[in-house]
């Protein structure tokens, strides 16, 4: 049985959409009004729709608010190979949600993978790769950590998930603010993972990033961006959110001290009232993205 936090309708609406560009399903939340502009979540890793339920919550009295399990996560398809995972396969899915809920246009917030609008602890990747310091690739062990075969999985699943447990709740990694986190939230992650190949389609993001690297020296975002980040992240430097910049031609830049790399869960208050800000600081008409 599913924890009751994983179905609660506090957060919204669960249900199921069949993209039309592939064979993939997707489980999604939603609450709000249809006709309402819509904010669209991507999460990163290792989370699931729920690491949003403060954002959800806060937004969807002004939005229509949608939060996806990307591919491979929880009730989500499981596609089998690495190369179903790279970040066009992920862009190709967020532009079918948009399209297929209704919408030309949305306000796309990210954590981890997404790149564009409003962003969660994460530079430009381009930034990663290019100014990537000894400092910085000790931080990333994870990373590479993660091209292995099998094994990174296989202690993931261990011991009732306890690495999930750890990374959200215990130092480095964790909440700095852990009244934001309890073990019934921990136990949506537990559940999200516990779904038969999450743990290996999970993973294979990080392998995907490394096999099909794309060349984005070039790539530039015209949108009004903003980023927030949280100065105590364990794996990401200070320096690459202060080089993603040099990508972005509106970049807003919020920083919060003693928050970790969790920030829209570890500091909800100041991350709810940065994106509200931000967004009537410009035009939804004129400034959502378009796919």
């Amino acid at each position: 049985m599913p924890p009751e936090r994983a179905t609660s309708s506090e957060y919204g609406q669960h249900a199921m959409i069949k993209l039309k560009s592939s064979d993939v399903t997707l489980h999604y939340i939603s609450k709000g009004l249809p006709n309402q502009p819509m904010i669209l979540f991507v999460h990163g890793f290792p989370e699931c729709w729920y690491s949003w339920r403060f954002q959800l919550k806060y937004f969807s009295k002004k939005y229509r608010v949608v939060a996806i399990d990307t591919r491979g996560y929880g009730l989500s398809s499981k596609p089998l190979y690495v190369s179903d995972y790279t970040a066009h396969e992920l862009a190709g899915d967020v532009a079918d949600v948009i399209e297929q809920l209704g919408y030309d246009t949305c306000i796309l917030v990210g954590h981890d993978w997404v790149e564009k609008l409003v962003i969660m602890n994460s530079p430009h990747p381009q930034v990663f790769r290019s100014d990537l310091s000894w400092t910085q690739l000790k931080r990333s062990w994870y990373m590479f950590y993660h091209q292995c075969p099998i094994i990174p999985e296989l202690i993931l699943q261990s011991n009732d998930f306890e690495l999930l447990e750890s990374t959200f709740l215990k130092k480095p990694m964790g909440l700095v603010n852990t009244i934001n986190m309890d073990h019934d939230d921990i136990e949506v992650y537990k559940y999200t993972f516990a779904q038969r190949g999450t743990a290996k389609s999970a993973i294979n993001y990080y392998r995907a990033m490394f096999r099909y690297q794309f060349d984005l020296s070039h790539s530039y975002i015209s949108a009004p961006t903003l980023l927030i980040w949280g100065l105590n992240d364990a794996t990401l430097g200070e320096e690459l959110c202060d080089g993603t910049a040099k990508y972005c031609a509106d970049l807003r830049i919020r920083k919060i001290p003693n928050v970790s790399h969790w920030v829209q869960q570890d500091a909800p208050t100041q991350c709810n009232t940065y994106i509200d800000v931000f967004l009537n600081e410009h035009s939804l008409v004129e400034n959502t993205l378009d796919f």
